[in-house]
């Protein structure tokens, strides 16, 4: 029985890349198994400033920054975690920006390919007549197989002059379509200054029944 240990270290114009495939022990003619203490907590992958421009047949489909990107790719579902914030933008066939999102926080299961996004997330949509929509909220999911969004805790979507306010969010992948299955309220205010973070006065409020 013998100990290997082997690291790459792999520096890209994007930042720099900390491949560790750990300790590994080899008994006989079988094959390396790791011995890493911990694989839940042990990334085998970290880079930093790292900017990734997704594309399907050459066309520009999304692009992703991060100050940090950790990959675990031992743990029993393998995933990436983005602890120092993330900022998603996609595009449409003219590679004008469609939508983007940031989040403080963020985390891929890549085996579910369903991400969570935590603390101070906002979605933007640009499209639409009222010059599209933002959401914001302290929690998100986006499941990629299933194509959609959707939050469990307290969001609010702005369209033009108008907030929505609610719980159990869920829209399209685009946020082209959306509803709350449980409705606070709808507020009409002046959302620029929402969406600068300022208060505002409301002018109107409506209080809607859950659906």
């Amino acid at each position: 029985m013998k100990n290997h240990y082997s690291v790459l270290v792999a520096t890209f114009a994007t930042g720099t890349l900390f491949l560790t495939a750990g300790s590994l022990v080899s008994c006989g003619d079988g094959e390396p198994k790791p011995t890493i203490e911990d694989p839940e907590t042990t990334p085998t992958l970290v880079s930093r400033n790292r900017r990734v421009i997704n594309s399907t047949d050459g066309e520009r489909q999304y692009r992703m920054e991060t100050p940090l990107l950790e990959r675990y790719e031992l743990a029993e579902e393998p995933f990436m975690e983005f602890r120092e914030g993330i900022r998603v933008e996609t595009f449409d066939s003219t590679l004008r920006v469609e939508s983007d999102l940031v989040a403080d926080y963020a985390r891929l299961n890549e085996k579910t390919e369903l991400w969570v996004a935590r603390g101070n997330v906002v979605v933007h949509n640009y499209k639409g007549e009222k010059g599209g929509r933002t959401l914001m909220t302290e929690r998100l999911y986006w499941d990629q197989k299933q194509k959609k969004i959707y939050s469990d805790t307290t969001a609010r979507v702005i369209e033009g002059e108008s907030v929505h306010m609610g719980r159990n969010f869920e829209a399209d992948e685009n946020f082209e379509t959306w509803s709350f299955h449980n409705t606070a309220g709808k507020i009409e205010v002046d959302a620029s200054s929402l969406r600068e973070g300022s208060d505002s006065t409301s002018v109107s409020v409506s209080v809607a029944d859950s659906v």
